[in-house]
């Protein structure tokens, strides 16, 4: 009787053995501490998460995505929570894990856009340090590990050609800056124009560093206020209210406005309202400022990819000029300014400016290669453009060469711009 005991205890911790040794018990759990650790980031809870993700990768450190996360969540902790460092010993892991995710499975695209940003981290900091060696180095090693792959820096390009010379840029998020810097700092391309993602304007040293600039990779840009009025600001309460910045006549000349305006005028909104109170972050105050400041010197553009929310209001005072709106002294739309099709056809109807647009098949990054429909909404609008003009002939040509240049096999279209096309081909018959 006690020997027959005995053999059940055997046979009871020998399959308690196995299912804790057996792959699938591991991936189970390995499973479960991924999705864990997802819910947790979701939740807020960063730290939780990424020690969730750490036992994951003991458990089966053979999974590419448990190191994707811990890179891509260490670098979110890291950056976008709390005040903004940098740490080249935490930018160092950040990098270990994301060089992991891709070594085990080599079409993680996100990773690779991960790396891109991570690199583009160091470089830009390093430029705020001054240091363009480091900050050349920084952006090349993310080029050479797959961060900036070949369809995103032409589309880089074509943003920055959609500019006049010595621009004011305002980017959008991480992949259009870092890949612009990438062209201005290792390729010396369009250095006159200044890249100033608008997130940034939120990060003191940055805005410091934007209004001196650095010799021979950022002309400074025009700001009013003093170094130490950039250190101490803050977000303020504010009310919406009317702006106004006087315009001369040879920014009416320029951009070729008839009529006697001597002022630009537009409301401004907060950006965030609390218990009923609105709140105006510092880098839309730095935005008017800048606009305020710059006197109509120099021409300002907001990338197509730049949030609406975060142009200060600005957004009836745009013209559509390819992969970037001109600021207008007017309102755009009143004044038959919307859209400038010449520009547009210089840069989006020249099938050079596509000629890696295949390569995003190979190296696709979901995060981030939507921006290419950017294309397609643009040129539909051009289409949109001339079918007001009752020029069918030209609206249809404008979508054969899209379609030619762009075709659904490398890239598919997004459905809302499928129904958008499919209406402007309903109109042209």
């Amino acid at each position: 009787m006690v020997h027959s005991k005995s053999r059940i205890i055997f046979k009871c911790l020998a399959l308690f053995i196995f299912l804790i040794l057996s792959p699938t018990f591991l991936y189970a759990q390995e499973t479960n501490l991924k999705q864990k650790a997802i819910e947790k980031f979701k939740e807020g809870e960063y730290t939780e998460a990424i020690s969730l993700l750490k036992k994951a990768a003991l458990v089966t450190p053979d999974d590419a995505e448990v190191y994707y996360y811990l890179g891509r969540y260490s670098h979110y902790l890291c950056y976008d929570v709390g005040p903004r460092k940098y740490d080249e010993g935490k930018s160092n892991e950040i990098i270990r894990y994301l060089d992991k995710a891709v070594s085990l499975d080599p079409h993680l695209g996100n990773a690779y856009y991960y790396i891109g940003v991570e690199y583009g981290v160091r470089g830009h900091f390093a430029m705020i340090e001054g240091n363009i060696k480091k900050a050349k180095k920084e952006f090349r090693l993310g080029r050479e590990k797959g961060g900036y792959p070949y369809w995103l820096l032409e589309y880089a390009r074509n943003m920055l050609s959609s500019c006049d010379q010595n621009a004011i840029l305002f980017t959008g998020g991480d992949a259009e800056a870092n890949s612009a810097w990438y062209l201005q700092l290792v390729e010396n391309y369009r250095r006159d124009i200044s890249v100033i993602p608008i997130g940034l304007l939120n990060f003191t040293p940055f805005v410091l560093f934007a209004k001196k600039g650095l010799d021979g990779v950022l002309v400074g840009i025009p700001i009013s206020k003093t170094d130490e009025q950039i250190r101490k600001a803050q977000i303020i309460k504010w009310k919406p209210q009317k702006i106004k910045i006087p315009i001369n006549k040879i920014a009416l000349n320029r951009f070729k406005i008839p009529g006697k305006i001597t002022a630009m005028e537009w409301e401004l909104k907060p950006d965030i309202i609390r218990d009923s109170t609105g709140f105006l972050m510092p880098g839309t105050a730095y935005i008017v400022d800048v606009v305020k400041t710059n006197k109509w010197e120099r021409s300002i553009y907001f990338t197509v990819g730049s949030p609406q929310k975060q142009r200060a209001g600005l957004n009836s005072h745009l013209q559509l000029c390819g992969l970037t709106y001109r600021l207008l002294p007017v309102e755009a739309e009143k004044y038959g300014m919307s859209i400038n099709p010449a520009k547009i056809e210089s840069v989006l109807l020249n099938q050079k400016s596509y000629s890696h647009f295949n390569d995003v098949k190979e190296h696709n990054m979901p995060r981030v290669s939507f921006i290419l429909n950017n294309y397609r909404v643009i040129l539909i609008r051009l289409a949109g453009f001339y079918l007001e003009k009752g020029d069918m002939e030209k609206a249809g040509d404008v979508l054969e060469k899209m379609q030619e240049y762009m075709p659904e096999a490398l890239f598919p279209m997004a459905p809302p711009i499928k129904k958008m096309l499919q209406k402007t081909l309903d109109e042209i018959g």
